[in-house]
């Protein structure tokens, strides 16, 4: 379970060697080491130094989160390799390859095939109005094509100019899926939710709040899941050297995993969560919109009940959840043996 201090004033101890949440109120509770796979907090919320000591003990990842957008802002770890140094010393290498940047297209194309695969199921819903139905042919050919071409990129001759080539290219192709694919989503959603296209930060309407949020939540999942498997979330491949010290990796292998978000936040705005003032509100102080507490909590809900419902994975049903540890663990071991 991952213990997620949010509320302002909670604190996080020990007592009896178990970590010890305190509320303002006064109300505790105790989790055992054992039940703990990760510490997440956010602003406005402490720990103990012991209870920091005995997360790096038991190699309990601790991350601070941003409280808007629930995505890792800093993490603590207990300095101990937690993998052999023969896996990030691959894992630089292979960042700088041709493999690298296949093994990063490919990560793209997994995701537009999911969103395609998204899209199908959203002709089936009776809420689908019209338009959708007629956009989607359009909609699908230009989304296979690209990802058809992610995953049968050359790499160029000249390999000093690898990195630029594969990053400009990369993100044209995906931008151009990834345009028709939101046009979609807008032709769905339109008449009951506003939604003009996918925005980033800031959020000019309530829908590309409820995707903010949803998609940090991912960003917490995968940089957790790269942290166990002892892959370094800040050193990556298509990201590289786009977003400096900030964990890169996690923006790399996110990828296949945000049409999970757009699906969870479609199921909520097709039951009317969205279109509720208490939702999602202005922020006071900065541009854009952001979710009230209410909003988080339902996003909260929805997205880990969705993370563990399992489905098809390589011939078994397998939680969600579980199928972002193992790829990252996929990766781990197969950096173990990598050579150039």
């Amino acid at each position: 379970m991952q213990l997620y201090l949010d509320s302002f004033g909670a604190y996080l101890s020990v007592r009896n060697g178990m970590f010890a949440v305190r509320t303002k109120t006064g109300g505790e509770q105790t989790f055992a080491v054992r039940q703990v796979g990760a510490v997440l907090l956010t602003a406005g919320t402490a720990l103990s130094a012991d209870a920091a000591i005995l997360a790096a003990e038991a190699d309990i990842p601790l991350l601070l989160i941003d409280a808007n957008t629930h995505a890792p802002l800093a993490q603590l770890s207990s300095g101990r390799a937690v993998s052999i140094a023969a896996i990030r010393r691959n894992q630089a290498l292979f960042s700088r390859t041709a493999a690298g940047f296949a093994w990063a297209g490919a990560l793209l194309a997994t995701k537009i095939d999911r969103q395609i695969a998204l899209l199908e199921s959203l002709a089936t819903r009776p809420e689908a109005p019209a338009a959708f139905g007629e956009g989607l042919g359009a909609a699908r050919s230009t989304m296979s094509a690209q990802a058809r071409a992610l995953r049968h990129w050359v790499p160029p001759k000249d390999e000093s100019f690898m990195a630029a080539l594969a990053g400009e290219r990369f993100r044209g192709q995906e931008g151009t899926a990834s345009r028709a694919y939101f046009q979609q989503i807008a032709r769905y959603l339109a008449g009951r939710v506003p939604f003009g296209g996918r925005q980033s930060r800031p959020a000019y309407d309530a829908f590309n709040a409820l995707l903010n949020y949803l998609y940090g939540m991912m960003y917490t999942s995968v940089h957790l899941a790269l942290l166990k498997s002892g892959l370094d979330p800040y050193m990556a491949v298509l990201h590289a050297d786009q977003y400096g010290a900030k964990p890169t990796l996690a923006f790399d292998t996110i990828e296949p995993y945000r049409p999970w978000a757009d699906e969870v936040a479609i199921s909520l705005a097709d039951s009317g969560q969205v279109s509720n003032p208490a939702f999602v509100r202005p922020d006071a102080e900065a541009q854009g919109w952001w979710l009230s507490s209410i909003g988080k909590g339902a996003a909260i809900e929805a997205m880990l009940g969705f993370l563990k419902t399992p489905t098809a994975f390589e011939g078994r049903q397998v939680r969600r959840s579980v199928q972002i540890d193992l790829e990252a663990q996929k990766l781990a071991v197969f950096l173990k043996e990598y050579k150039d």
